[in-house]
């Protein structure tokens, strides 16, 4: 089973059991915040699952409450964990996973010339970058939003590319 890292649990919020969670890029636009939805606490190699009884925006957090959960001394022991999900089962395709990306092939969308192949997925808790390297090695990194990556094509194992002028050099 693999899993998606996309919260980390701050801090508590309240006595009723709410925590603060700082979504990292993945968890704020491919996860469904929403009541029943199952994601679980990683705690150390063990995974607890939790069902979300109540979210809500707060800020740049999500407040979240989960089923069971409903004092503050219950829920001391998830600050500073992560929150995961089974990225097959929650993403917006089910049957596409971000890793599936490295070895896929970017091209400039502009000019339809090769740029490289995606070879890992960085997340900076604020866009994600996608790493591309270029046949002599050279590497650069893409912002993962729709600006930048205008198609991905799953079958061809392609994602094509919007560039800013001094983003990338063909040599």
């Amino acid at each position: 089973m693999q899993y998606l890292e996309i919260a980390k649990i701050i801090n508590t919020h309240g006595l009723l059991g709410e925590v603060k969670v700082l979504c990292n890029y993945y968890g704020q636009n491919f996860t469904k915040w929403k009541s029943n939805q199952i994601v679980y606490l990683k705690n150390n190699d063990d995974y607890q699952a939790l069902t979300i009884s109540k979210v809500r925006q707060h800020k740049n957090f999500l407040l979240v409450t989960f089923a069971t959960y409903n004092k503050i001394d219950s829920v001391l022991f998830m600050k500073n964990k992560s929150l995961v999900i089974i990225d097959e089962e929650n993403l917006s395709d089910p049957n596409f996973s971000f890793q599936n990306l490295i070895g896929y092939q970017a091209i400039n969308n502009a000019d339809k010339k090769v740029l490289g192949e995606i070879v890992a997925l960085i997340d900076n808790n604020h866009t994600g970058l996608w790493q591309v390297q270029n046949q002599a090695g050279k590497t650069f990194y893409v912002p993962n939003n729709q600006f930048f990556i205008t198609k991905v094509d799953q079958t061809k194992k392609i994602a094509y590319l919007n560039l800013i002028s001094g983003m990338f050099n063909y040599e």
